[in-house]
């Protein structure tokens, strides 16, 4: 049984090769990502093209169990749809929120409001359901692998990826690899401390980045400045119905999204002094804002840097959106798989 199973692993690995040598541009792996209100799952080729992608609606009330029954759903519907093509994917990539370990594929926590979502092997459960190596990593150190590898930050080796979303995530590159730091727990940009007198986020953290400069943040504050509760008792508005307020002229509406970028910018300004990368990425649901937004941000962030630190940076906008997990997740199966860890 172990000969087989070298043998059947030496096969994979072949093939991989050959993919690379454009030999056999079948090659394929599975990438899924579990977010909030979705799950999307996807085919992925070794070039980065997606074969196929379907989504699939979370409820509110999600549990452990719930989750991997989807998950594995997903794989089979996924798998059955490309076989008619002739497309057998070698491997799935996951990418999950929170801290993970990632050699074992094991999500640690926090649960996220998932039931009994700690410390799960996940890997190992899709694993013995879908009969595919399966790995698992943090979704901001996915997204950050695909904008390397496929999307605004491709041919550059010092990286920094921000995600501005509910809250603030991230991943950071240093020639030409992934960071991980201890317990790969690196990249965790939004835990920055911007104001150590502000407020206490969810974590605990005092005046950090995510509390002050997220998406979050920039619904508090127009409901501060409006002097309205997001209580319940009105429909709670969503980041881009204020950034549409902001560009019909509403004062209240600009004011928070200008003072939004500022902070932004002032984040962004720290990676500058500390890691002197050649490029930051922006991405999450904010970057999807309009120009002004972005220019603001780069204003700040250049403001506030020295002129050695910030002379050649480059602030862009991220070019894969929801897709960069998906991609991500596939192109580190297909890495893990034959051996590399990036």
């Amino acid at each position: 049984m172990l000969v087989l199973t070298a043998f059947v692993t030496k096969v994979i690995l072949f093939l991989y090769y050959l993919s690379r040598k454009g030999m056999f541009k079948h090659t394929a792996a599975i990438g899924a990502d579990i977010g909030r209100q979705s799950l999307r799952i996807a085919v992925v080729n070794i070039e980065g093209d997606i074969i196929a992608e379907r989504s699939y609606s979370l409820g509110n009330d999600l549990t452990r169990d719930i989750i991997i029954s989807i998950l594995n759903e997903s794989v089979r519907e996924i798998r059955s749809c490309v076989a008619s093509q002739g497309i057998n994917p070698i491997c799935l990539g996951i990418a999950a929120k929170g801290f993970i370990d990632y050699q074992s594929g094991t999500v640690l926590g926090p649960d996220r409001g998932i039931r009994d979502w700690t410390n799960v092997p996940l890997a190992k459960l899709i694993s013995r359901e879908a009969g595919l190596p399966v790995y698992v990593d943090n979704d901001a150190n996915l997204m950050t692998i695909a904008e390397h590898r496929y999307g605004a930050a491709r041919g550059f080796s010092s990286v920094v990826f921000v995600a501005l979303r509910t809250g603030i995530g991230g991943g950071i590159i240093i020639n030409g690899k992934l960071y991980r730091g201890l317990n790969n727990a690196g990249g965790e940009i939004g835990q920055m401390i911007i104001n150590y007198t502000g407020g206490l986020s969810d974590n605990g953290i005092r005046g950090s980045f995510e509390y002050f400069a997220s998406a979050s943040a920039l619904i508090r504050r127009y409901y501060e400045e409006t002097g309205n509760l997001c209580d319940g008792s009105e429909k709670a508005l969503l980041c881009r119905d204020i950034f549409e307020l902001s560009y019909k002229g509403d004062k209240v509406a600009a004011k928070v999204v200008d003072e939004n970028a500022e902070l932004v910018g002032i984040g962004l300004a720290n990676l500058i002094s500390v890691f002197a990368p050649e490029m930051i990425v922006v991405g999450g649901g904010l970057s999807e804002a309009d120009d002004r937004y972005l220019n603001k941000i780069k204003e700040s962030a250049l403001a506030n840097t020295l002129e050695n630190c910030r002379k050649h940076v480059k602030i862009q906008r991220a070019q894969l959106g929801h897709k960069g997990a998906l991609l991500g997740g596939a192109f580190y199966g297909m890495n893990r798989l034959a051996g590399k860890d990036i």
